[in-house]
Formats: C-alpha cells, structure tokens, sequence
C-alpha cells in the first residue's frame, strides 16, 4: 500500500501540473492579471466560504468584503432619508438614486447626454417584478396582438402568455432555429397600419445550460423594416449580463430586465427594467401608486376621480417608494466588477473556466471505458465573432451501463461535500425539455402528479414512450440520449425513465481554477467505477 504522505504528494503534483497547463493555455483570460488571483478571492469570500466551493452564480452572485464594507461605511456616515420630501437626507437619497440610474446605464453602455437619454432605468424589485410590470403594461389588443417567445425563455417570461391570453392574445413559442426566418420575413412584408402592437421575448442567455442568443434578432426588430414596426422586443438580460458586456446602443431592445444579485450578489430586492424612451409612450399604466402622479383626487365625484401621472418615465413606472438603501449599495458593487478589469475581463476568464470544466468532465471514463458525464452545454463558439455559450456547465453522471444516476442524488452528495451548486429544470421548462428528451406529455402527466415538487426536489424521473422521446431528439437539441433505466411492458409501447432535470455549475467572475478541480476531483472519487 502507497503510504498516505506520498499518495498527497502525488495528487497535489498532478493538479499543480494541471493547472499549469491550464495557465499556459488560458493566462492571458484567466485572473485578470493578478499576480495571485486566488489570494484575492480568499481575502474577499475565505471568511464566508469556510473552505466550501461556491459554484451556482447563475442563482446568485457573491458579495466582497470590500463591497460591504463600503457600503457599511456609507450607511454609519450618512444619513439616508425616503426620497419624497426637500430634507438633506431625501435629497442625499434622490442623488443616490439618480447617480445608481446613471451607473446602470454606463454598464449598459448608453452614453451620457444632455438631452432626453435613449434609455431610462425604473427600478423595481427583481427580474421578476420588471417582467411582471411589462405583462401588465404592454398595450395588448384584443384578437389582435401577438405574443412570440423563445423555447428557452426561464418561467418569468413565460408567464407572460396567459397574461396576454387574458386579453384575448394569441400567445406561442418560436424555436430558435426559426427567428432569423421568421424576422426577415416580416422585414419584406409591407404593412401600412400602424397598429396594434406585438411582443417578442427572448433570454441574451438562457439558464439551463448556458446558450448565448444572438443580439441581431434585436436588431432586427430595432430595424422597424415592414412589419417589424409593429413588433417590440423584450430581451431578459439577468444571466447574460452577470457574465458579458451587453451594449443597449448597439442591440437596441425596447425592453430589457436585470436583477442585481445576479452581478455582484448585495443588494437582493432589487432589479431594473429599462425601458428605451422612444417606446416608453405605448406602454398603458393601470395600477398607479405615491410616487407615480404628481396629483390625484379621491374620487368623492367625478371630476375629483383623477390623477395625473409623472412626466419621466422612470418615476411614471416606479410604484411607491423606490428600496433607497439597496439602490446606494449598486455603486460598490459595480466598483467591485470594474476592479478587476469591467466585463470584458470577467468574460474572458468565466469563459476559460468553463471551457477547462468542460473538457476534464467530458474526459473521465469509467474503467470499462464508458462516458462518466452526459453533456448537455455546450464549448465556447463563436457566431457573428459573438460567444455562443454562457460559463454554464451543464450535465448528468452516467453508470457504467450508460444509464443516469439521479441529479438530486448528486446534489445531496455535493452539498454534504460543502460544493454549491444547482439541480434540477431551473426554471426553464423549454431549454430542459429540448436538452433532455423530455416530450410535452411528460409535462402534461407531471403537472397531474400531487407528488411533483419541482426545483430539483423531485421527482428524478418522469416514464415517456420511447416513441415520443425519440421525437423530440429528432431535432437539433445538440444532446446525446440518456435514460434511467428501461421500463417494460406486456403490452404496449417500450417506456423509457427521461431525467427530470440535470446537474448544473455555473462560474462567476470570483470562480477559480481550485473550484473547477475540487468538483472534478469529488465526481470521480464519488461516481467514477
């Protein structure tokens, strides 16, 4: 037997090895260009992490102790106030306010101008909550109005369509491979009324495995070329922009949705739509509160059932008092993404981590030779010179005999490790299916189940008619087919237990080369035969 000092000694020439191989392929990306990224890391989450691995960013960011500090620091030395009112400390609160709009913007790339700015930041309470306010907003006509969203689009934007049904709206999906053909065809029709206006959603990046949609269909719509005049464009930017410089100028939505505990993890409670000013006139308030008219009468007759709502868009749309404290917090948490090079850099190194994850998942064998990992995410590519995929790494660990081990096992395994991450559908019925092999009857007799929780509690499996799976992987989901294992019946078609959802590990910009190597080095000592 190999004594324990010299099996150490071994295991850690292998990884120092492999990370200078890893260093030698990816040090212009990754670390920004510190001397020792991982000190830095240490500095700012060690106190909190307490050794364990933290690799679920697509669920939230993590906060520094340098941004907290100073956001500390801010709270003990000044005095914050409700911002509707002439006091030094309502006015310190409006300034903040306007000075975190401004912030959003500059990180969105909007230029800062005298006149009325092409973009205006409301903020509301999460990416949730912007969408929301856009369902009850757009200026939906009855039989009339389309609704068109993205397969992969995460369930707040779903939730958009019975909103739309409720007004008599035609509301479907669009498959990905069918945009481009869809918009240019209505660029080349010709339509001289001016109305009624349609909506199209779709994720910059979707939340399940990672994939990166084109900024052109944005652009297209932005074009306002025959038909597309009547079409706006709702682009759900929460993943996208924790991990890629988005630049609104250049993609032109009407509409796009941020959470900022998706970037830098501090504050929660609080998100932005921000709203291209051009299209922010069509938008049909209903529900008004405080801070959205500048008078309103009680409504004792009929000429004092009135109110009149606030000239600029962002107080118009913000209800009741804006969360003033949380809003001074952005400014630290955006000084913490510039400190180590802005976005830019923060892609390029998420970028190189998850491109090493992918290939060291997709290299272990069991002895027999077969795969250990199912694939589901995709490498790094490149279309139009533009990343096609997120840092998300997305998969399920395999037997010896090919056929899956639960995902919410892998979980349980993983968090009892101290290794954070996520299992499950996340939220995104339309990108798992299609990954996964799940038909829409498998749906169809899951929400029939009292049983099903969901959210990666269960259950792990869901039995389909091999028939109907092989249908849906007729397509071009990019996945292999992978089953638990076979269910036969006497009579009857062949049914095959489809996975419920996956295992999913998604880098941040404070994720390092240790983390990527701790998760390997915990699927091959845990599942690897």
């Amino acid at each position: 037997m190999v004594p324990m000092y010299l099996w150490l000694l071994s295991f850690l020439n292998d990884v120092v090895g492999e990370k200078s191989d890893f260093l030698a392929q990816h040090g212009d990306s990754y670390g920004y260009g510190m001397q020792n990224f991982e000190a830095f890391v240490h500095r700012e989450l060690g106190q909190r992490l307490k050794g364990d691995v933290y690799l679920d960013y697509a669920a939230a960011g993590l906060y520094t102790n340098t941004q907290i500090d100073a956001h500390a620091e801010d709270l003990k030395e000044q005095l914050y106030g409700n911002p509707h009112s002439l006091s030094s400390s309502a006015q310190r609160s409006s300034d903040s306010v306007e000075a975190a709009r401004e912030a959003v913007l500059e990180f969105l790339g909007v230029p800062k101008t005298s006149s009325e700015p092409e973009y205006e930041v409301v903020f509301t309470r999460s990416c949730t909550d912007s969408l929301h306010l856009i369902a009850d907003m757009f200026p939906w006509t009855a039989n009339r109005s389309e609704y068109k969203y993205l397969l992969q689009n995460h369930n707040s934007v779903l939730g958009i369509r019975d909103v739309a049904r409720d007004t008599s709206v035609e509301a479907s999906v669009v498959e990905s491979e069918k945009v481009d053909d869809w918009l240019d065809r209505l660029a080349t029709e010709i339509d001289t009324d001016d109305g009624p206006l349609s909506l199209f959603a779709y994720p910059a990046e979707e939340n399940f495995a990672g994939q990166i949609f084109p900024l052109r269909w944005s652009q297209k719509i932005a074009s306002r070329q025959g038909r597309l005049k009547n079409w706006r464009v709702l682009m759900d930017a929460a993943k996208f922009t924790a991990s890629h410089p988005l630049n609104l100028t250049e993609a032109q939505p009407d509409f796009v949705t941020l959470s900022f505990y998706k970037l830098f993890g501090y504050p929660t409670g609080v998100g932005a739509l921000v709203i291209r000013s051009a299209t922010a006139s069509e938008l049909k308030k209903h529900y008004w509160g405080g801070g959205t008219v500048s008078i309103a009468g009680a409504g004792r007759t009929a000429s004092d059932d009135v109110k009149v709502f606030k000239g600029r868009i962002a107080e118009k749309f913000e209800d009741g008092t804006v969360a003033f404290l949380g809003i001074a917090a952005l400014k630290h948490g955006f000084t913490a993404l510039e400190k180590v090079g802005g976005m830019v850099a923060i892609e390029k190194h998420t970028s190189s981590l998850a491109s090493e994850l992918h290939h060291l998942l997709l290299d272990l064998k069991h002895s027999n030779g077969e795969q250990v990992i199912a694939m589901y995410s995709r490498d790094r590519g490149l279309d139009d010179g533009r990343l096609v995929q997120g840092p998300v790494v997305t998969f399920n660990i395999l037997e010896t005999d090919g056929t899956l081990i639960s995902h919410i096992e892998v979980m349980a395994d993983a968090a009892k490790a101290g290794i954070h991450l996520r299992a499950g559908m996340h939220c995104n019925p339309g990108a798992a299916s299609a990954k996964l092999g799940l038909p829409p009857e498998a749906i169809a007799q899951l929400a029939e189940d009292p049983t099903t929780q969901g959210c990666g509690f269960g259950p792990a499996f869901v039995t389909c008619s091999a028939t109907a799976v092989r249908q849906v992987f007729d397509g071009s989901c990019g996945a292999e087919l992978h089953t638990g294992k076979p269910v036969q019946q006497t009579f009857g078609p062949e049914l095959w237990e489809m996975p419920l959802g996956s295992v999913r590990v998604s880098l941040g910009y404070l994720s390092t080369y240790e983390d990527v190597q701790s998760l390997v080095n915990f699927i091959v000592n845990k599942y690897r035969k």
